[in-house]
């Protein structure tokens, strides 16, 4: 079975910097991959370049096959135009560290739109999937208010609805929780526990480390822009057999897994 998203060779520089070096990755549909590591480690810059959000230098991506940004035709390679670029992150849901909502639009506004706007869904449809979605993240009360009478730890579930709404093949997450207050973070981390329960694809960075080892499928260490290790949560985090991810967990005290 293809995988929902593969990535062979990625590579991706900032001027003398080497943010990806060669990173080869696969997610199968209704897995969760989650990726950690230190800051610097090239977590952030995988998922935006995956997202087509950063071009990238060398490697390949792909969506259940489809190869991401570029069309190939015999033995070249052809940079997609725009259009096409965008109507393949369309396929794909992102949540960032920031919540990046309109805030001009209620929160009913927020999620109905862009399936409406950018995918074409009848608005009947896509306000139904709107309130469906926003009861399961406890939020039909709020549909009506503006993200600013929001709590960072609702607007950031708001968010999830919102990238949500349109069906994606796949859930991007760049540390969904670090720009939340210590106490609002597990009101966000239930939310996509939820999703991880009901199936969704996910590739999710985070710095949470009980909830990856808790939640994910498969858990993915980077370091220096290379994946170092990764395998099962309760063998990753149990028995690492890196000297590095030995040195990155004995920072974090884990209790028993949930």
């Amino acid at each position: 079975m293809t995988p929902v998203l593969t990535v062979r060779g990625l590579r991706k520089r900032y001027g003398d910097q080497v943010a990806l070096d060669g990173v080869d990755l696969d997610v199968d549909a209704g897995e969760v991959v989650a990726v950690i590591g230190p800051s610097g480690s090239g977590k952030s810059t995988l998922v935006r370049c995956v997202h087509q959000l950063e071009p990238i230098d060398d490697g390949a991506m792909y969506l259940d096959g489809e190869l991401l940004g570029h069309r190939r035709t015999g033995a070249r390679l052809r940079v997609l135009p725009e259009k096409a670029v965008a109507a393949q992150r369309r396929r794909m849901g992102m949540v960032f560290q920031q919540f990046n909502l309109f805030g001009h639009r209620t929160v009913r506004q927020n999620v109905v739109d862009p399936p409406v706007l950018v995918h074409g869904t009848p608005r009947a449809e896509a306000t139904a999937r709107a309130e469906e979605l926003l009861a399961t993240m406890g939020l039909s009360d709020h549909a009506g208010k503006y993200p600013r009478q929001l709590s960072g730890g609702q607007q950031q579930r708001v968010a999830i609805a919102r990238a949500m709404a349109t069906r994606p093949r796949i859930m991007l997450f760049d540390e969904p929780t670090s720009a939340l207050d210590p106490e609002l973070v597990d009101e966000v981390l239930r939310v996509v526990r939820d999703l991880a329960a009901a199936g969704t694809t996910m590739l999710l960075v985070t710095h949470e480390m009980a909830f990856a080892r808790d939640v994910a499928d498969r858990v993915v260490f980077m370091a220096a822009g290379r994946v170092v290790e990764t395998g099962p949560p309760a063998e990753l985090f149990t028995d690492p057999q890196t000297p590095r991810l030995r040195e990155f967990l004995a920072r974090f005290r884990l209790g028993a897994a949930r």
